[in-house]
């Protein structure tokens, strides 16, 4: 039996009832851009991360492009990026601007010592990357911009992988603010494998800023601030209805599928801790495990094996997006996703385990 990297069809089974008669809801209003659905969303998702606006536009890329521009980034402005987040570069490189890069660390996540090497006077922005559901340094780097006096260069978090991951208060130990509450402007996507996924593309963009709120509105269609009155040459990228009303259902589980896949991840690591040449990357207590990457010198062997085991098995992403970045570089060569998803039963982690486990002893 082959075991997938997500199974999303499970996870329509669970809950396909209260999809069906949320899908029919918008069926019978007839109304299926910007309504009731799409509203309500934004009003839940951001109470959920604990902020006061969200926008719902088309896809994580978009919000990526719309949050650059809506910071005022221009054909002059850098916008700096990890060169290991592959998705990341092409929302931002949309908008225009001059993107210069930064390494990650061993977690995969903003290198905050090589950013310090990286700004320059045109940096007008940082993107903090939550990459695989772990959450990134993002005070780190807010402590950074302060001590150097560099307040103006505003940060976008981009947590397409990171729905309900949170960052732990050091002081007290207790969980602390979800991811998408630190920056000025944070995204979200809902592409269908995400922990909370929509049934085709759709994306987020969180603000406690009115003012930016107000924008994003406009650039979302047309520029407009009234019906046919546009103030800027803008396009059009919205969350539809449908995907909206799924999304609402979905959002209610996320807690739950959240916790399942701590708890997959921690049985995985157990395991792992005993397999010599392959480890997990280090992750964050407030990790949502949107991937589960372990790293091996011997990947693409390992890789291998495992397809041809009838296990599923991915690279979360092959290359930087340019050279001369040691830690990107060298995690690219042994980075490897396992399969995660809140139905995984413990027959099949162990299943996977033994696999590995038998790989590294041929």
């Amino acid at each position: 039996m082959t075991i997938p990297i997500f199974n999303l069809t499970r996870q329509y089974k669970t809950i396909k009832k209260e999809v069906d008669r949320a899908i029919a809801t918008v069926l019978s209003r007839g109304q299926f851009i910007l309504g009731e659905e799409v509203a309500s969303f934004e009003k839940e998702f951001a109470s959920y991360v604990g902020i006061t606006y969200a926008v719902g536009v088309a896809s994580g890329t978009d919000a990526l492009m719309l949050a650059a521009r809506v910071l005022g980034c221009g054909e002059a402005d850098e916008v700096i990026v990890p060169v290991n987040a592959y998705p990341t570069f092409f929302g931002i490189a949309q908008s225009g601007v001059t993107v210069r890069f930064v390494d990650c660390n061993e977690r995969g996540n903003i290198d905050v010592v090589d950013l310090k090497k990286r700004m320059t006077k045109k940096t007008k922005v940082i993107v903090v990357v939550h990459l695989y559901g772990n959450p990134a340094d993002v005070v780190g780097v807010r402590k950074l911009l302060k001590t150097f006096h560099r307040t103006d260069i505003k940060i976008i978090e981009d947590c397409a992988q990171a729905h309900g991951a949170y960052i732990q208060c050091q002081m007290t130990n207790a969980k602390c603010q979800m991811v998408g509450t630190f920056g000025d402007v944070a995204i979200f996507s809902f592409y269908p494998s995400k922990n909370l996924g929509a049934y085709g593309d759709g994306g987020m963009i969180l603000t406690k800023n009115k003012k930016i709120a107000d924008h994003l509105r406009a650039l979302r269609m047309y520029g407009e601030t009234k019906r046919y009155e546009s103030k800027e040459v803008s396009g059009v990228s919205r969350l539809d209805e449908l995907q909206a009303a799924i999304l609402r259902v979905k959002l209610r589980h996320l807690d739950a599928w959240n916790a399942q896949r701590r708890a997959i991840a921690l049985r995985y690591t157990k395991e792992f801790a005993s397999i010599k040449n392959c480890t997990v990357i280090p992750y964050e207590t407030g990790a949502c495990y949107h991937l589960f990457v372990i790293r091996t010198n011997r990947r693409d062997e390992l890789k291998k094996y495992l397809e041809q085991q009838g296990i599923g098995c991915a690279v979360h992403y092959p290359k930087p997006l340019k050279r001369g970045f040691p830690m990107a570089e060298k995690l690219s060569k042994e980075i490897l996703s396992l399969p995660i998803y809140p139905e995984l039963s413990d027959t099949n982690i162990v299943r996977i385990v033994k696999t590995i486990i038998r790989f590294f002893s041929l």
